[in-house]
């Protein structure tokens, strides 16, 4: 859901006149943070049982290491808006996350079948956290359904600002 809201707010930074050129003026501290955090998910998430197979203390250990490396930078870069608001919905993803065996709970509507990656896990009466976990449902007519959680909100509303706030900075270096 990143990618349609980053999407959707590149649409509207161009209708606003902004630039993806803008974004060259920004300075986001430990950037590189980011990075090692997604490709940390991504062996522990995306390659596990496919390519590796990690136990199941690794693979916790793992993902909540890549959400505390994944905070530096949100802290970091704090003085920006949606840095801070991008920093809440980490913290609120990561909650549940590190309460369930190190995966994101997902409650699933009645009659809707789904299938997880190693990150996730149906919720159940033993789910810690229920409430940060992925419980809302964007059901069809939206073209690509899926079950969010709070944390995803902020995360949503986080990048859209961030694409905003990028497009539109026409100061030189800020940082």
């Amino acid at each position: 859901m990143i990618i349609e809201a980053v999407f959707l707010s590149v649409i509207i930074g161009y209708i606003r006149k902004g630039k993806l050129s803008n974004f060259e003026n920004i300075t986001i501290r430990y950037w590189y943070f980011i990075i090692i955090s997604q490709i940390l998910q991504i062996i522990v998430i995306s390659l596990n049982g496919s390519v590796i197979h990690i136990k199941e203390d690794i693979f916790y250990w793992g993902h909540i290491l890549s959400y505390i490396i994944l905070l530096i930078p949100l802290i970091a870069n704090v003085r920006l808006l949606s840095m801070g608001i991008l920093g809440i919905g980490t913290l609120l993803n990561f909650i549940p996350i590190a309460l369930n065996k190190g995966k994101m709970p997902v409650y699933l509507p009645e009659g809707i079948n789904a299938t997880f990656d190693k990150g996730h896990i149906l919720s159940d009466s033993t789910t810690r956290a229920y409430i940060l976990s992925d419980i809302i449902p964007i059901l069809k007519p939206y073209p690509l359904p899926k079950i969010i959680s709070i944390g995803d909100i902020f995360l949503l509303i986080g990048a859209f600002l961030f694409v905003q706030y990028g497009m539109l900075n026409r100061e030189k270096k800020l940082g």
